[in-house]
């Protein structure tokens, strides 16, 4: 008496298939989402380091921190080879701890030139006085409590570096936020709503961005809590004023008298652009 072989009929391969394709489905987003707190979390332990770093600075220089700029031309283009992230590096455990993971354009190619938008592979102001010609970009500095003229720009007058005891609010003040997109050391705050700017501002999937204080620690937030409400806003090293119908920034040259939107509803946010980082 002869037996048939058992073996899988063509439907009963189908439906395994498809069970395979449900649960691939279902979890390669769990995947990612575990990935990207991973890579957000390896995110703040190195603004972490950074805000370690800038303190270390300060206190080695006479309680004064970096300029956004020590070299260079306010306006041109490409000519700004020395800043913060220079002048902190010696205090860093390496180059790339000023390199977030998530950031698309925190693995630059050496000797690459910056560009307006940024392009994978280009480098952040900074990278020519670096020995790997190479400068990531991630991260930026508030420009509205620190000066982003170049300090040896003598024809724009930057004025003093910013020091600790101006610093009215330490722990409520942003020193150093996220950013993509531009090869720039500094951020303003109303690259916030700036359409040819707000593509340059970055967070994390959760719409979450890290940030450094001035007094070196570390936090999440979104972007447009550092705004508003603008009587308690995380960008004045100041007191803000108490005034809500007040919206004029009272910050550093370059930043003074910069006008806020109404609220975080405004029109000027709701562009499509900005709403990459919302």
């Amino acid at each position: 008496m002869r037996h048939r072989k058992s073996g899988f009929t063509l439907i009963e391969l189908l439906v395994v298939i498809a069970i395979i394709a449900i649960l691939a489905a279902i979890l390669f987003p769990v995947f990612a989402q575990a990935r990207e707190r991973a890579r957000m979390t390896a995110c703040i332990s190195n603004m972490r380091q950074i805000g370690t770093s800038l303190m270390m600075y300060v206190q080695d220089y006479d309680e004064t921190y970096p300029y956004i700029r020590f070299h260079g031309v306010a306006g041109k283009k490409g000519n700004f080879d020395y800043c913060w992230k220079n002048a902190i590096r010696p205090y860093l455990k390496n180059l790339d701890v000023l390199a977030c993971p998530s950031n698309p354009f925190g693995h630059p190619t050496p000797g690459v030139a910056g560009t307006e938008p940024s392009k994978p592979g280009t480098n952040s102001e900074g990278w020519e006085s670096e020995p790997e010609q190479r400068m990531p970009i991630s991260y930026a500095m508030n420009s509205c409590a620190a000066t982003w003229i170049p300090a040896d720009d003598k024809a724009n007058k930057p004025g003093p570096p910013t020091r600790l005891a101006q610093v009215v609010r330490p722990s409520e003040t942003f020193i150093i936020g996220e950013d993509t997109g531009l090869p720039y050391a500094d951020i303003l705050i109303d690259h916030l709503w700036q359409t040819n700017r707000c593509f340059a501002v970055f967070a994390h999937s959760s719409k979450v961005a890290n940030f450094v204080f001035y007094d070196g620690h570390a936090k999440s937030k979104k972007w447009l809590q550092t705004v508003y409400p603008f009587t308690e806003n995380n960008w004045e090293f100041d007191t803000p004023n108490p005034d809500p119908k007040n919206r004029r920034v009272h910050g550093v040259s370059g930043c003074d008298g910069i006008m806020i939107p109404p609220g975080p509803d405004s029109k000027e946010f709701q562009n499509p652009i900005c709403k990459g980082y919302q």
